[in-house]
């Protein structure tokens, strides 16, 4: 690097000396005593010091710290109220220094920037939290290391939908005490939510003994329709054994229907201001739902973009429906005697 010419040297010396605001202290070599003081001392010590003071008397900070063998430096020292200096331990020939540099600005920027950090991490700590109350850990999660996107518009994903609820359970609800029908419930969600949960997939409500849930949307070893199927059967299964302790406690029997379909949705937040939640929002998503009204109890339905994207299509058999609002499709039915024999 080129020799700084003299008159720069000196603007930028004079420049940043002021800022600095420098005081020092000429120190007899291998002892505290102070020979000759000089500098901005106002900024640093509450007394100023003189010479023939020790060191150790006019700054307790330095208390331990000489004779120095050696040069030293002790950054961001608090010597007075609301002022900072940096401390230098400089030995010379015959004497050594210490000096003292005003960094009272720069420390107060390091505060607000510490405070400011703080702040941020408190405001993402509230951030998941909320998301999480709204839309569950794993989106939030998701969201918070920019693997998705929650905003008014949605995130497009190709996705897998499930559809279950419980065959006759107006009647059921209807005929019986409300704590038993709670009991109830409560016994056929841990059957039906913890297949949808070991399968990486996502519960999007829960409405009476209804469940809708989707498949795809996290990170899994499992294709989103191979998930909601194998879910689906898991379902099956749990229901069957939970009808094994019904009947020998001499309870009524449940039945569920589910539905499965698969395309492209649109993943995002929908309510008002006051009050969202995180939902999937697709033509399939309809076409699930009702699959799902049209399941005969121990049934599982699968649309055909379901179906033909299984690894395994054994067991099945086609039924031309008729579904409400959408029209004829093909409809792929895997039942409970599928999985029993």
């Amino acid at each position: 690097m080129n020799k700084l010419p003299a008159v720069l040297y000196q603007h930028i010396a004079s420049h940043h000396i002021k800022q600095l605001e420098p005081a020092w202290l000429k120190v007899s070599s291998n002892s505290e005593e102070i020979l000759s003081v000089g500098g901005a001392w106002q900024h640093y010590l509450p007394r100023l010091p003189v010479a023939s003071d020790r060191v150790s008397d006019v700054c307790e900070s330095l208390l331990g710290m000489l004779p120095c063998t050696e040069n030293f430096e002790l950054p961001h020292m608090q010597l007075s109220e609301g002022h900072y200096t940096d401390i230098a331990a400089i030995k010379d020939e015959r004497c050594d220094w210490l000096l003292f540099c005003d960094v009272t600005e720069h420390v107060k920027q390091l505060q607000q920037y510490q405070q400011a950090s703080n702040d941020l991490v408190l405001l993402q700590g509230e951030l998941n939290r909320t998301l999480d109350r709204y839309v569950g850990h794993h989106v939030a999660e998701r969201v918070a290391q920019g693997k998705m996107q929650l905003n008014l518009a949605g995130e497009r994903r190709r996705i897998s939908t499930l559809f279950v609820d419980i065959r006759g359970f107006t009647p059921f609800n209807e005929s019986h005490d409300a704590q038993l029908v709670m009991q109830t419930l409560n016994n056929y969600m841990d059957g039906m939510l913890a297949p949808i949960l070991s399968k990486d997939g996502m519960v999007d409500k829960i409405i009476g003994d209804g469940i809708m849930a989707i498949f795809g949307v996290l990170d899994s070893k499992y294709s989103g329709v191979e998930s909601a199927f194998s879910a689906a059967q898991s379902m099956i299964k749990n229901i069957y054994a939970l009808n094994q302790q019904r009947q020998e406690q001499g309870l009524e029997q449940l039945g569920i229907g589910v539905g499965i379909a698969t395309g492209d949705a649109v993943l995002g937040m929908l309510g008002s201001h006051d009050r969202r939640c995180f939902t999937a929002i697709g033509k399939h998503v309809n076409v699930a739902a009702r699959l799902e009204s049209k399941a005969s109890t121990g049934e599982i339905l699968l649309d055909s973009e379901t179906y033909h994207n299984l690894n395994t299509c054994d067991g099945f058999s086609l039924r031309r429906l008729s579904l409400k609002g959408i029209g004829e499709v093909d409809a792929y039915v895997y039942s409970l005697a599928c999985m029993l024999e």
